[in-house]
C-alpha cells in the first residue's frame, strides 16, 4: 500500500482558510455544528454515531469496492478503516453528516451520505467519487480545495 496524505484547504465558506489532513487508512465525517436545539450522539472518542442510513450508505459503498475473491461483506469498522476525528464547518447549508471521506489503496474519495443539499466534485455532483490532486469539493456553502501528496 502506497504511502499518502491529503490535505483539504477551505477555500471559500465560513470556515474559509482552515486546512485538514486526511492520512493513508483513515476516514473522516465532514458535517456541521449543530444548533442548540439538535443533539447527535457521540461515541466516546468524541466522534458522531452515523444513523443507520449513512451507515448503510457506507456498508454498500465498500461492499461494491470489496475484491471479488472475498465473499465477507466489509463492515465499516477500524478494521476497515481508522475513524479519525470529523470535520465539523459553521455552514447551516451543511448537514449534520454531510459526507465521508477516505483514503485506501484505491486513492482519496468522498461519499455523500444522503445530504441534503449534495456534493459536488469540479462542479458536478456525485454521490460517491474518488478524488484527484488539485480537486475542488463542495458542500453547501463551503469548498474544498485538495491537495494529494505521495
Amino acid at each position: 500500500m502506497a504511502q499518502g496524505k491529503a490535505a483539504l484547504t477551505v477555500t471559500a465558506g465560513s470556515n474559509q482558510g482552515d486546512t485538514l489532513s486526511l492520512e493513508l487508512g483513515y476516514c473522516r465525517l465532514i458535517g456541521r455544528h449543530l444548533s442548540e436545539s439538535e443533539t447527535a450522539l457521540i461515541d466516546r472518542d468524541g466522534n458522531r454515531i452515523l444513523d443507520g442510513n449513512a451507515g448503510d450508505i457506507i456498508a454498500d459503498h465498500l461492499q461494491e469496492r470489496a475484491p471479488s475473491n472475498t465473499t465477507q461483506a466489509p463492515n465499516f469498522s477500524p478494521s476497515t478503516f481508522e475513524r479519525g476525528p470529523d470535520m465539523i464547518f459553521q455552514d447551516n447549508s451543511i448537514s449534520r453528516a454531510h459526507a465521508m471521506i477516505f483514503y485506501d489503496a484505491e486513492g482519496f474519495g468522498i461519499i455523500d451520505l444522503a445530504s441534503t443539499n449534495g456534493v459536488e466534485l469540479n462542479g458536478s455532483a456525485v454521490t460517491s467519487a474518488l478524488v484527484q490532486d488539485g480537486d475542488a469539493i463542495t458542500l453547501g456553502k463551503t469548498t474544498l480545495q485538495v491537495a494529494i501528496t505521495a
